[in-house]
């Protein structure tokens, strides 16, 4: 059975996010688009499994797995969403390692990703400026076309409009 989170902060901290996401920038010397998750979480020593999940489970697009320090991904889902799933998952394990490992943290539903849950903002919030820093944005966003950013940072349209939407509130 798959149930909500119990959140332990109550508000989400994106300052901190901002904080941990130009730290891993910076020590892996990322400074054009894309950011590869698969390759950050590797290099943290971090296992990247793409499995094929039960029947039961298919609506589960990744999970943090602290015991084994591995992120699993859905194997079945859209590159783009495994790329975010991935950044996602990496989030929680920088962010929240210590509940990663309570009996709080449990696996949500594709569709529950998006609830009102601080750590899942938070989360979200690690993966889309990871994937999409506002340094690397400011560079390409005002010449170029959604559709051409969302294929140079390898993330899906949504995201990239998301992204301008927060940074430039356009």
């Amino acid at each position: 059975m798959i149930t909500l989170i119990h959140s332990p902060i109550m508000k989400p901290d994106y300052s901190k996010v901002r904080q941990e996401v130009s730290i891993l920038l910076n020590n892996f010397g990322l400074t054009e688009p894309p950011v590869n998750p698969v390759s950050i979480a590797r290099d943290l020593g971090i296992k990247v499994v793409f499995a094929v999940f039960s029947d039961d489970y298919d609506r589960v697009s990744g999970f943090y797995d602290a015991e084994e320090d591995t992120i699993y991904v859905n194997k079945n889902e859209y590159p783009l969403r495994q790329t975010f799933t991935i950044a996602h998952e990496l989030g929680h394990r920088v962010l929240h390692a210590e509940w990663a490992k309570s009996t709080e943290y449990k696996v949500l539903l594709r569709d529950d990703v998006f609830n009102d849950d601080p750590v899942e903002k938070e989360a979200n919030a690690f993966a889309a400026n990871l994937l999409v820093p506002r340094f690397m944005l400011d560079k390409y966003w005002k010449d170029t076309k959604i559709e051409k950013l969302s294929e140079l940072f390898a993330v899906s349209v949504p995201v990239i409009q998301n992204r301008i939407s927060f940074e430039y509130g356009t």
